[in-house]
């Protein structure tokens, strides 16, 4: 699949898993689609699940921006608590689409959280809350790391919000 194929797919709003080796240009594909959606005046969040990645798009952690933390779950009681943060509350109010990259070292049980907290700021059942959402990542790169304590590391692949996320495969 070409470079152009893949920002055609997404410029449809369909979720994407964008995958290829280390090299293959994900990361340019990500930052052209950010720009297309800047120059529509298209609210989004542009996140990664290291912040060195995130820096690479002028992003943040996906961490940061939902306001997880590095939480390894979440109760109703810490989901509450984010919604009150304003400026979590309003930034993800606004996203329609959500860039996560360098998904390979993102736990399985994040993802879900993630899918959590948008449902809920979103209210919206639909999955993330009903926004795009880009993944972008290779599983034969840097897998996810535990901590002491921590569930199983899983890949994402491994999530519900996966198997519900409907992902076009672009590679």
């Amino acid at each position: 699949m070409t470079q152009k194929d893949t920002l055609t797919i997404l410029k449809t709003g369909k979720n994407v898993f964008l995958t290829g080796p280390a090299g293959s240009g994900k990361t340019y594909v990500l930052n052209q689609y950010i720009k297309y959606l800047k120059d529509h005046n298209v609210p989004l969040g542009i996140t990664a699940s290291t912040g060195i990645a995130a820096t690479h798009m002028g992003g943040v952690t996906i961490h940061s921006w939902t306001g997880i933390g590095v939480k390894d779950r979440l109760t109703l009681e810490d989901i509450q608590e984010i919604s009150e943060k304003g400026y979590i509350k309003n930034k993800v109010a606004e996203a329609k689409v959500l860039i996560i990259d360098e998904v390979s070292m993102l736990h399985h049980f994040r993802l879900d959280m993630v899918d959590r907290v948008l449902r809920h700021l979103k209210k919206s059942n639909e999955p993330f809350g009903g926004m795009q959402i880009v993944l972008c990542g290779d599983f034969f790169q840097l897998p996810p790391v535990s901590r002491m304590g921590e569930p199983e590391a899983n890949f994402i692949y491994r999530s519900n919000s996966w198997k519900e996320g409907n992902f076009a495969v672009c590679y």
